[in-house]
C-alpha cells in the first residue's frame, strides 16, 4: 500500500466531442440530463471543455477521501483518472503516482484498482460466487477462488454466504451492492474507488450500507476515493473531503474544517444542511451594512475595504430570533416555517437584503408566517466574503 499523488491533472474534451460519452462510456453511456449538467458546469478555454482543470491531490496510505460536488463538477472524471479509465496523456496532462510507481500512462488493468459503481455492474447470468471469482478465471488463477471467496464471506459478515448461489436478479439493491463490494475486496486492490455507490438505495438501506462500507474500510485500511454529491455521505465516509466545482478542488479538509472555515462563497453555500445564508452588504467601520442596518463585526480586515461591496454569511443555526426587538437585531418578515420532527427543529425563512434567509430554531418555539420578528447575527459567528473573488476575508 502507498500514497497516491496527483499533480496538475487536466482533462480536456475537444469542442466537437461529447464529454459525457467519454467519461461514462465505459459503463454504457449516460442519460442526457447528466450530459447537460457536465457541460454546464465545466470550464471552457479556447473552445475546449476542461472537465478537470489543474488539480493537485494527495491521498495518504489507508485514507478515505470523499470527493464532493454538484453534478458536472468533475468528481466522476477525477475518479476515472485515478482508475486509469481516463489517462493523462494528450490532450490531457499532469501526473499520477502510486508510491514509487508512475501511473500516469498506465491503464486500469495495470493499476489493479477496485471500482464500485452506482449500477453495481454485476454479470446478470452469473450467481454471486461466479461474479466474485470471474477475475481469477480471466487470469487463469481459478484455484484461488474457493479460498478467497470463503475469506471475503467472513469479512462481509452475517448472511453473506447465503447470497453466493443467487443471481443478481434474485438480490435486492442492498444485496447487489454487498456483492459488488465483495467482488472488489476479493481482488486485494491497490485503491478502492466508489462512484455514487448508494444512489439507487432507499434512505434506510443507504444508511445501513454506509456503516457497512466504513467498517470494511477501517478493517482493511484500504486507500479509498469515494465520489458523491451527498454531503451526509461525504461526512460519514471521508477522513477528508475535497469539495469540487468547475473542474477544480475548491477546498480540502475534514468536514469540520470546511464547515467552520469555508474557503469561498461556493463552499459556504454548498456545505451545510441547510447551507450558509449569503447576502450582499457593504463594508463599514469594521462591520457591514445590510439592507440599511449596520452589523458591527469588529473585523479589522474590513478597515481597508471601507464602502466596498462584500457578502455577509451566517449559518442557519447561528441566527438568533426574537419576537421583540433587542440590541443589534433587525426586523424581518417571516415567509415560511417548516418543522423537521426527526431533527427536533424548525426552519424559519425570511427576507433580508433581497435574499431568502433560513434560521434553525428549536421545534418547541412558535413562529408564524406573515409576521414580523427580529433577527440578530452574533458577531463571532458571521463570515464576510470578498464580492469580486468570493474568498473569505
Amino acid at each position: 500500500m502507498a500514497d497516491v499523488h496527483i499533480r496538475d491533472a487536466r482533462v480536456i474534451f475537444k469542442e466537437d466531442s461529447d464529454p459525457a460519452a467519454v467519461i461514462f462510456g465505459q459503463m454504457g453511456g449516460t442519460p442526457e440530463d447528466e450530459k447537460s449538467d457536465l457541460v454546464g458546469q465545466a470550464n471552457y478555454h479556447d473552445g475546449n471543455i476542461h472537465a478537470i482543470d489543474g488539480v493537485d491531490l494527495d491521498i495518504h496510505d489507508g485514507e478515505s477521501i470523499a470527493i464532493l460536488g454538484p453534478s458536472g463538477c468533475g468528481k466522476s472524471t477525477m475518479l476515472r483518472v485515478v482508475a486509469g479509465l481516463i489517462r493523462l496523456d494528450y490532450p490531457n496532462s499532469g501526473s499520477i503516482q502510486y508510491g514509487e510507481e508512475d501511473w500516469t500512462l498506465l491503464g486500469a488493468k495495470e493499476r489493479r484498482v477496485g471500482i464500485v459503481f452506482q449500477n453495481y455492474a454485476l454479470y446478470p447470468h452469473m450467481h454471486s460466487k461466479k461474479n466474485l471469482g470471474f477475475f481469477f478465471k480471466m487470469h487463469k488463477r481459478e484455484e484461488e477462488v474457493d479460498e478467497r471467496v470463503e475469506i471475503v464471506s467472513q469479512i462481509m459478515g452475517v448472511g453473506f454466504d447465503q447470497l453466493l448461489d443467487r443471481r443478481p436478479k434474485a438480490l435486492s439493491g442492498g444485496q447487489q451492492q454487498r456483492v459488488a463490494i465483495a467482488r472488489c475486496i476479493v481482488r486485494d486492490p491497490t485503491v478502492f474507488l466508489f462512484d455514487e455507490p448508494l444512489s439507487n438505495l432507499d434512505a434506510k438501506l443507504r444508511s445501513r450500507t454506509r456503516v457497512e462500507i466504513k467498517r470494511l474500510l477501517r478493517r482493511f485500511n484500504i486507500t479509498t476515493v469515494y465520489v458523491t454529491h451527498d454531503q451526509s455521505e461525504a461526512q460519514a465516509m471521508g477522513d477528508r473531503i475535497a469539495v469540487m466545482q468547475a473542474g477544480k478542488i475548491q477546498q480540502l479538509g475534514t468536514y469540520r474544517e470546511i464547515y467552520d472555515n469555508p474557503a469561498n462563497m461556493f463552499v459556504a453555500g454548498f456545505v451545510g444542511l441547510p447551507p450558509m445564508n449569503l447576502m450582499p452588504a457593504k463594508a463599514e467601520h469594521g462591520g457591514v451594512r445590510v439592507d440599511g442596518h449596520f452589523v458591527d463585526l469588529r473585523n479589522d480586515a474590513l478597515g481597508s475595504r471601507e464602502g466596498a461591496p462584500v457578502n455577509l454569511g451566517i449559518r442557519p443555526e447561528s441566527i438568533e430570533l426574537t419576537h421583540h426587538q433587542v440590541d443589534g437585531s433587525v426586523p424581518v418578515d417571516v415567509y415560511w416555517v417548516e418543522s423537521h420532527f426527526s431533527e427536533q427543529r424548525k426552519e424559519v425563512t425570511f427576507d433580508l437584503a433581497g435574499s431568502r434567509v433560513i434560521a434553525k430554531r428549536p421545534l418547541e418555539e412558535e413562529w408564524d408566517r406573515n409576521t414580523t420578528v427580529y433577527a440578530k447575527i452574533p458577531v463571532d459567528e458571521a463570515y464576510v466574503f470578498d464580492a469580486d473573488e468570493s474568498r473569505l476575508i
